[in-house]
């Protein structure tokens, strides 16, 4: 009886250093399933618990340094929780992931627009978007039945390709504001500079399904030329309201 416990004891002990000394490498395998291959950490050091890598996106390969803990104690209910932080200045955010359920509170990222299209599978042509976009979630929760979000998306800089070789229409910066529970929300979307003007809504369920309905027009006060520069690109993406304006709606009914 002694030498099987004994033989238990040094068992469990063994699991519990393997687990305590798991490679931080291994939750790059765990990021690429979660996100369909999108995100993978790279360059991972240290531990499952305490580490630091690269976050990659792909396939743009846009790279943001990485640092996590995770808090043992909560795996005993099921449940991960944690700090992450992105870039070596930024605050640390607290997460938490249980029975479908996921917290975020706290976070900040600021990446290329370029980079984030081309993760999202957007295609290649709109993909060539300047700027960058800075998200600020301060809450997310998400459940099965509804989401409790409040986050700020800015996208800087802003400019898209126009329709003649070299052109390009500035936005000015875009702007969207979350703030809201249920089993969907919305938030404003506007902007402020920039060739055209922007006024519109983007929705999204607990499933974390968006959509987006927006009315984009050339900018008051800029010359006639260049208007119709602006309106003939919108006129690509979107369907003309009779006033001036071009709806845009994602996905499209």
């Amino acid at each position: 009886m002694r030498v099987a416990i004994a033989i238990l004891v040094g068992a469990v002990l063994l699991a519990i250093a393997l687990a305590i000394s798991a490679p931080a490498s291994l939750l790059d395998g765990r990021v690429a399933a979660m996100s369909d291959g999108h995100l993978r950490i790279a360059d991972a050091e240290g531990t499952l618990w305490n580490g630091s890598g690269q976050l990659l996106l792909v396939p743009s390969g846009t790279r943001r340094a990485l640092a996590w803990h995770i808090d043992p104690w909560p795996l005993l209910r099921g449940e991960v929780q944690g700090t992450i932080a992105v870039d070596a200045d930024a605050q640390r955010a607290d997460f938490a992931y249980g029975h479908n359920d996921f917290e975020l509170r706290h976070f900040d990222l600021s990446v290329p627009m370029e980079s984030v299209l081309k993760t999202a599978g957007v295609p290649g042509a709109l993909t060539t978007a300047g700027g960058s976009v800075t998200a600020h979630i301060e809450r997310l929760v998400q459940t099965p039945d509804a989401i409790d979000a409040q986050l700020t998306l800015q996208w800087r800089d802003a400019s898209v390709p126009g329709l003649r070789p070299g052109e390009r229409i500035a936005l000015g910066e875009v702007r969207l504001d979350v703030d809201g529970h249920g089993p969907e929300i919305a938030g404003a979307l506007s902007n402020r500079g920039g060739d055209v003007e922007i006024a519109g809504r983007v929705s999204v369920s607990a499933a974390l399904a968006s959509r987006l309905d927006a009315t984009l027009r050339p900018r008051d006060g800029i010359d006639r030329d260049r208007a119709d520069a602006v309106a003939a690109a919108l006129s690509f993406i979107g369907t003309a309201d009779g006033q001036g304006g071009y709806r845009l709606a994602w996905p499209r009914s």
